[in-house]
C-alpha cells in the first residue's frame, strides 16, 4: 500500500486482488460452480443415505449378536425402508457411485476446457491431480461407448 498515492489507487488495487482470487478459486465460471455444486450434493445426499441406513445396520448386527432371544422383539421393530435388502443396498451405493463419476466428469471437462481456452498451467493442474491415473478418462470413454450402443439399439428398434 506504499506505493498507492489516493483511493482510487486503492480501489484499483483491490479489484484487482478480487479478480486474482477469483480466478484462482475458479469462481468466475457460472458452469464450474454449477457442477462443483452438483458433486457435493452428490456427496452430501451419499452421506446422508449412509447415515440413514447405518441404524438398521447396528440394529441387525445386534440382532445377530444376541440370538433368538433378541429375534422375537426384533420382529416387531419397523423394518428398513424399500425391503432393505442388501441387494438394494448395493444398488442404492452403485447409484450414487455412478452419479459421483458423472459429476466429477462433469467437473473435469469443464476444467479441461477452459484450460484449453484460457492457456493456464493452474487448471491444467488441478486437472491432472483429480484425474492423476487416468480411471476417470478411462470411465468417460466406457460411458461413451455405453451411449453409443444405447443410440444404435434404439435406432435398431425403432426400424
Amino acid at each position: 500500500m506504499s506505493w498507492v498515492n489516493n483511493v482510487d489507487e486503492v480501489l484499483e488495487r483491490h479489484n484487482d486482488f478480487l479478480e486474482s482470487c477469483l480466478g484462482d478459486c475458479m469462481l468466475t465460471s457460472p458452469q464450474l460452480l454449477k457442477a462443483v455444486t452438483t458433486l457435493c450434493l452428490v456427496c452430501v445426499q451419499f452421506c446422508t443415505f449412509i447415515q440413514e441406513m447405518r441404524k438398521y445396520f447396528v440394529d441387525a448386527e445386534l440382532n445377530s449378536m444376541l440370538g433368538t432371544t433378541y429375534d422375537n422383539d426384533y420382529e416387531s421393530a419397523e423394518a428398513v425402508p424399500g425391503s432393505g435388502s442388501a441387494d438394494s443396498f448395493s444398488r442404492s451405493v452403485s447409484r450414487y457411485g455412478l452419479r459421483f463419476t458423472a459429476a466429477l466428469l462433469s467437473v473435469l471437462a469443464i476444467i479441461e476446457r477452459m484450460a484449453r481456452d484460457n492457456n493456464t498451467n493452474k487448471l491444467l493442474n488441478i486437472s491432472a491431480r483429480l484425474n492423476f491415473n487416468t480411471y476417470y478418462v478411462k470411465q468417460l470413454e466406457k460411458f461413451c461407448s455405453d451411449e453409443t450402443l444405447l443410440e444404435t439399439d434404439k435406432k435398431s428398434g425403432a426400424s
